[in-house]
């Protein structure tokens, strides 16, 4: 939201209240005790150290998530714009502090306190002095819900100066549109978040001007301590969400504390690859960026090219804005990527004419930690072994898990539901079950029993991943490949059209990534299978565990959906999994130990079943931070002997 206030940041200071501290700050493994959530205010981050960045983003980045179950929304689209929920306020209130902490200011702002309106002299439409921050937002984000076309696509509320004649206006709808960051296609956190990336996309239409970083300055204004949030979760594709964030400050809102100096994003240090942005920031109080010049460098020292670069002094503090390549722009990365930021030619009173800092991207999902361990290959059946590892820095809690090598076959079939649920990850929708009765299908017949698992896209767009929502199972089993192992299930294929697929996957790092090893296509958009198929996999030998995992997906297209036809079998249907030529891992025991542990001894009761001469036994570190239980160590493999 662009705006000239008309007055400065020194006047505000002069006048600045000091909002008292809501929540106390938060620290590893400190968290509300059940059912109380996490805090919404009141962080702090040390962003050079990873894993207390990787706990941050799990304790608090998290626990906003799953927002659309909270929302609580008591509107409808044809005059009454309604509230929404208090929790879901605190989910709001929670990311927008995530990021503040990240970026090393005051994150104790409050979102909908019930303060009143920005209201500029010069201003066309004017509300009440009443008027609350929160009550204008709603109406906004109604505003501009009520007037998009989806036929068209057209929307000409959404504009920072919205015309009197729109439906849904009011002086109080347009004072937030002139007064806020609005987002259409998305609410809440996730609205958050992409003020904060600032990513043009066509199913994000944020503003055109996102190359100024906007959004992204007024959320991070270093003394503000007011925001609020108008909220509307959509329905769908022709009725998408929207969201209005009114950040422009009242002058006795403004917190009174010296200059914070520099303020990047992404900011030196760790920072998850998956809030990376295209356009990297700094900004500063006082600082005159007109001359300033960006360099970057990779790890190895080799430039980085930057695509272009702005300045521009609205929106908060001065700012420097770079465009920057790909490589850097990057959402994802597996390893621990680094990219070394040189801004000179920085002028103004009492600012350093220069700024070096060094951001590295990395996989909150992943820890760097050493997790081996260490001790004996061989323990005797009747005695014990020692091991010894070092606990992760910043450890919560950590698990020595001791799973013993198994040959018996196996087979996943949905005959039995209970058994079969408990032996898989189930990430399918919520208004389709994973395990299904083929007779529910008139006509349609079975596999290989009277009974299959199934995938099929729930929705056509789901307004979170604002796109086709993809579907997996996944077994909760890891097996050790031999060599000639096969992988072979029954399939059939449902309603699937030419644009969607089922990937077979691999991942031998506990689901952290996956590879496909076979993909299976839907080659009629009328027609189904008229009957099973047997899949033969080859599956390379691997000392590493292997899970595997079947996922549903769209290319782009036409697709069959649940929603609309729910007695129809749309989708594709699996069953009779199993593998040949492998062993696999049957967990024993997971033995909680302290995160100041150091040594685990292995005997039967610590193994959770008697040690047999000629078994194998693998011993796996697990570490817990923010909250979350990571991926196991590598495996410590040890034989029992007489």
């Amino acid at each position: 939201m662009k705006k000239d206030h008309g007055f400065s940041t020194k006047f505000f200071a002069i006048l600045a209240l000091l909002l008292p501290v809501t929540a106390s700050a938060w620290q590893p493994g400190g968290y509300p005790a059940a059912p109380l959530r996490m805090y919404s205010a009141g962080f702090s981050v040390n962003n050079q150290d990873r894993n207390d960045v990787v706990a941050f983003w799990h304790a608090v980045y998290q626990a906003s998530e799953g927002y659309e179950s909270r929302v609580n929304w008591t509107g409808n689209y044809t005059g009454t714009n309604g509230t929404v929920g208090n929790t879901f306020l605190d989910d709001v209130e929670r990311r927008l502090n995530y990021f503040r902490a990240m970026s090393g200011v005051s994150a104790n702002v409050i979102v909908n306190s019930g303060a009143n309106v920005f209201i500029d002299v010069a201003d066309p439409f004017k509300p009440g002095l009443s008027m609350s921050k929160a009550e204008a937002a709603q109406n906004a984000a109604l505003m501009m819900i009520r007037n998009f076309n989806p036929a068209t696509g057209a929307n000409p509320a959404l504009t920072h100066n919205p015309g009197s004649g729109l439906v849904g206006w009011s002086p109080s709808a347009w004072n937030a549109a002139a007064n806020g960051n609005f987002a259409f296609g998305l609410y809440g956190p996730g609205a958050i978040t992409e003020y904060m990336i600032e990513e043009l996309s066509s199913s994000a239409a944020t503003s055109t001007w996102n190359s100024l970083v906007g959004h992204r300055r007024w959320c991070l204004y270093p003394p503000a301590t007011d925001f609020a949030t108008g909220d509307q979760p959509g329905s769908g594709p022709t009725k998408p969400p929207t969201n209005v964030l009114y950040v422009v400050p009242r002058a006795s809102e403004l917190l009174d504390e010296p200059s914070r100096g520099f303020i990047a994003y992404p900011p030196a240090g760790y920072f998850p690859a998956g809030i990376n942005s295209p356009y990297w920031s700094l900004s500063c109080q006082g600082a005159d960026f007109s001359s300033a010049t960006v360099k970057m460098t990779d790890s190895a020292g080799k430039a980085v090219a930057v695509k272009s670069t702005q300045r521009n002094n609205s929106y908060g503090d001065p700012a420097i804005i770079w465009e920057v390549s790909d490589a850097a722009a990057v959402q994802s990365v597996y390893s621990d990527t680094r990219f070394n930021v040189a801004i000179s030619g920085i002028a103004g009173d009492g600012i350093p004419t220069s700024y070096n800092y060094t951001v590295t991207l990395i996989h909150p999902d992943r820890i760097t930690s050493n997790q081996a361990i260490s001790g004996p290959t061989k323990v005797g059946a009747k005695g014990s072994g020692s091991f010894t590892f070092t606990p992760p820095a910043g450890a919560e809690a950590m698990q020595v898990v001791s799973s013993v090598v198994r040959s018996t076959a196996w087979k996943e079939d949905a005959e039995n539901s209970t058994k079969a649920k408990a032996a898989l990850v189930d990430g399918t929708g919520s208004n389709y079950p994973l395990i299904v009765k083929t007779s529910t299908f008139s006509g349609f017949g079975g596999l290989g029993g009277t009974a299959s698992f199934r995938l099929t896209f729930p929705t056509s767009y789901d307004t979170i991943q604002r796109g086709v929502p993809e579907q997996f199972f996944e077994l909760q089993r890891e097996i050790l490949p031999k060599a000639k192992c096969k992988l072979s299930f029954l399939y059939r294929r449902g309603y699937m059209t030419k644009a969607s697929s089922m990937a077979v996957e691999t991942s031998s790092n506990g689901g952290l990534t996956w590879s496909k090893i076979s993909i299976i296509k839907g080659v009629s958009d009328t027609q189904y299978d008229a009957a099973a198929t047997k899949a033969s996999i080859s599956l390379p030998k691997s000392s590493t565990p292997v899970r595997i995992r079947f996922r549903y997906y769209t290319t782009g297209g036409a697709i069959y959906t649940h929603e609309a036809a729910a007695t129809s079998p749309t989708g594709i249907f699996i069953d009779d999994v199993t593998v040949k030529n492998a062993d696999w891992l049957e967990t024993k025991k997971s033995n909680a130990i302290s995160s100041q542990t150091k040594v685990f001894s292995l005997a039967k009761g610590s193994a959770g079943a008697k040690l047999a001469p000629g078994d194998k036994w693998h011993l796996r570190l697990r570490t817990k931070l923010g909250g979350k239980w990571f991926a196991h160590g590598p495996s410590k493999v040890v034989t029992i002997t007489k």
